[in-house]
């Protein structure tokens, strides 16, 4: 009898031990499990660049700063990790994308663009800017009011 009582206490512990390791298994498992998805997450995340992003002014076609009235730009320069633009169907505007390598210096343009970006970056560029240019503003010249409506019209994401 003591030899049994001793055996079934040895089974006992054992069996919780077993449960022990197997919860710290299954724990370890959630755990980088939750690791990979949050990873993941970083990665694939999409900012939208609003209009406060944006001034009045343009850039010259060597790709740097140029003071003007007529367009808006935005204010500093943004990845084109994932860089996707897109047009409103009723748009009164046209875009042009200033690429720079990660050095800030000017790479290329595109054209004027009236249709959604089609995603080829230049060889090199890691960051643009976008000027956007009204065309049926009543006196030719951009407002600070006017800002938020013209940046709408263009929706501009890249990887966070």
């Amino acid at each position: 009898m003591a030899n049994t009582n001793k055996e079934l206490r040895r089974h006992k512990v054992a069996d919780t031990i077993k449960w022990i390791i197997a919860f710290l298994l299954i724990f370890a498992a959630i755990a980088a499990i939750a690791v990979m998805m949050v990873k993941l997450d970083r990665q694939t995340t999409v900012t939208k660049i609003g209009a406060e992003m944006y001034s009045i002014g343009g850039i010259a076609e060597d790709g740097t700063a140029e003071d003007g009235d007529t367009s808006i730009v935005t204010k500093t320069a943004f990845t084109t990790d994932g860089l996707t633009v897109t047009i409103a169907d009723d748009a009164t505007v046209t875009y042009e994308l200033y690429f720079y390598d990660a050095d800030g210096e000017f790479v290329s343009a595109t054209e004027e663009l009236s249709a959604d970006f089609d995603g080829k970056i230049p060889e090199g560029a890691e960051t643009a800017k976008i000027v956007v240019t009204p065309t049926e503003d009543e006196d030719g010249k951009v407002t600070l009011t006017e800002i938020v409506g013209y940046a709408n019209q263009v929706t501009v994401q890249v990887n966070r």
